[in-house]
């Protein structure tokens, strides 16, 4: 009710910042409802907190064991050993990597993995191979590589490499390898993407080099972030968390099978109620015989924030909701997001001995009228094109009359399918949003949109993410929509602007900001933007938008600006 209420809010706003929040709201509200399905038909499974000879009152996440389930390594925030006793930027303790070892059916208390993987900055731990003699591990160098270390006949690890065949000025942050060794699955956000961070595999080649990864495409990967993957001993079924999927709110995880038939990996299943929450559930590993997984979740049976718990998987099933898809389930609820317009009304019918009868499912066929006016005045623009975009779709609005612009669309499945609408006009700050059509929706939808005029000073917020004290980009829809600015209107030259909090010296992060603001000018240069028409500055933390005196405020504050200098 809340996020309805604030959805239209939003909607009545004029502000472009806040009009954009209109996808993120309804987004959450499609996740409650996924949520009351799910809470409604739990899976068959146990959960139980690994107790305080692993977790800590600190941020406990990341477990990953050999297939045997005897040794297990997981990342900590904790200070208790930890080899460097500063905080980090964000106020809490550095990352570390501690270990633990099960003696008579039990985990022993976790200790920091000593020696060559951890320093005194972040170390965190991916995964570990089948046989718990290859580690991977993540490091923030080069906007985020992966590294892999191995166990030496001593039992010490080697110093870790990065592994130069996959990593690029991209970040590439989780990964898994299949138990013959022959292929390497991993996230990343390069360039070439569906958006967020993606899953790619890359086999070894003969000589043992890692090969061009792949995309594995839109199966599993959404524009949204595809992250924590995992791929199974029998090298079956792949494992990995997302927020892009139908899921119940921040990052669930999903479960994937391999079809050797098709040479591809099936529709993603959500694993369900409980071993997926509310919040962020990430990170699972499972024993050789996929009889028990490890995740790192937050609970209310938890001590410290994240924490990490055992499931026992034996008795679960894939999940069977009431309605042949689940997506369609969510969307057909009478409890809408109100993007999607009224449902119909139906009239229901109870007889006491019904017959069986078959639900035939047709394409959604939906006429889409856009109403498209000058921000300030509200009167209708003329001479703007409107175009709706989807795999295989490419739609051009037609005007009917000044500022109305008409289309039909027709699903080709008869799934949820989602259309990107794109609205742009000369001398305008052109506008975007997302549309999901499908089952048991309205069959006509108007919307408004208002296209602010293009003007001197003309300022506002990249939501432009970065990984901890990297300069490389983990979002790219803000700069995308920015190089669609320019390229409508080539004219323009702006400033781009990075800021960020007050931790840490100043020098750093003016230093830091500068860096990420650059990393947005290079790719805009990349995509064909004249270099002369951008210029960069780094303000660090000396334009504060807010106080930095909670995490919140300093959120806030680490930010990417672009500000229009010139028409």
């Amino acid at each position: 009710m809340l996020y309805d209420r604030y959805s239209r809010l939003l909607a009545r706003s004029l502000n472009y910042d806040k009009a954009k929040k209109i996808n993120e709201v309804n987004r959450k509200i499609f996740e409650c409802h996924n949520a009351k399905i799910m809470v409604a038909q739990p899976v068959d499974v146990s959960i139980a907190h690994l107790g305080t000879n692993i977790n800590s009152e600190w941020p406990d996440y990341a477990p990953t064991i050999n297939a045997d389930e005897t040794f297990m390594v997981f990342t900590t925030r904790r200070p208790e050993e930890n080899l460097n006793n500063r905080l980090a930027q964000d106020n809490e303790y550095y990352e570390e990597i501690f270990y633990t070892k099960k003696v008579d059916g039990e985990w022993i208390q976790a200790r920091n993995l000593s020696g060559p993987l951890n320093n005194s900055y972040h170390n965190a731990s991916i995964n570990l191979s089948p046989d718990g003699k290859e580690m991977l591990l993540y490091h923030d160098s080069n906007g985020g590589d992966i590294l892999i270390s191995y166990l030496q006949p001593n039992g010490t690890w080697t110093d870790p490499k990065g592994i130069l065949e996959i990593n690029t000025e991209y970040i590439e942050n989780s990964a898994t390898i299949t138990a013959d060794g022959k292929n390497l699955f991993f996230t990343s956000n390069r360039s070439g993407g569906y958006g967020g961070t993606d899953i790619y595999v890359s086999t070894k080649d003969a000589k043992g080099r890692w090969g061009t990864p792949r995309n594995l495409g839109r199966n599993i990967n959404t524009e949204m972030d595809e992250d924590g993957v995992y791929v199974s001993a029998s090298g079956k079924h792949l494992y990995f968390s997302s927020n892009g999927h139908a899921g119940m709110g921040d990052m669930d995880i999903y479960r994937s099978v391999f079809n050797p038939e098709k040479d591809q990996w099936e529709k993603p299943i959500n694993m369900g109620y409980p071993i997926n929450s509310v919040e962020n559930d990430i990170y699972i590993v499972l024993t050789r015989d996929e009889d028990f997984a490890y995740i790192s979740s937050v609970r209310p049976e938890g001590i410290g924030e994240q924490d990490i718990y055992k499931i026992d998987i034996r008795n679960w099933k894939e999940p069977v909701y009431t309605q042949p898809d689940f997506a369609d389930a969510v969307l057909a609820l009478e409890d809408q997001v109100p993007l999607f317009g009224n449902r119909p009304v139906t009239e229901t019918k109870t007889e006491t001995n019904p017959e069986p009868t078959e639900k035939i499912v047709t394409p959604a066929s939906v006429d889409l009228t856009v109403y498209v006016a000058q921000g300030d005045t509200k009167q209708p623009l003329s001479n703007v094109q409107v175009k709706l975009t989807s795999v295989g779709t490419d739609l051009n609005l037609a005007a009917t009359k000044p500022g109305t612009y008409f289309t039909n669309v027709k699903n080709k499945t008869t799934g949820v399918e989602r259309y990107k609408l794109l609205v742009s006009s000369t001398e305008h700050i052109p506008y975007s949003s997302t549309y999901l059509f499908g089952p048991g929706m309205s069959t006509a939808l108007t919307d408004t949109i208002y296209l602010d005029k293009i003007a001197v000073n003309y300022r506002r917020t990249l939501n432009v993410y970065f990984g901890h004290d990297s300069d490389v980009p983990k979002s790219f829809e803000d700069i995308l929509y920015l190089e669609q600015i320019m390229k409508t209107s080539a004219s323009i030259k702006v400033e781009i602007s990075g800021h960020t909090d007050n931790i840490g010296s100043h020098a750093y992060n003016v230093g830091l900001s500068q860096r990420r603001a650059q990393a947005v000018k290079k790719h805009l240069v990349n995509a064909g933007i004249e270099e002369g028409r951008i210029t960069v500055v780094g303000y660090g933390p000396d334009k504060p938008i807010a106080d930095n005196k909670t995490r919140a405020n300093r959120q806030l504050n680490r930010r990417t600006e672009f500000t229009i200098i010139e028409k």
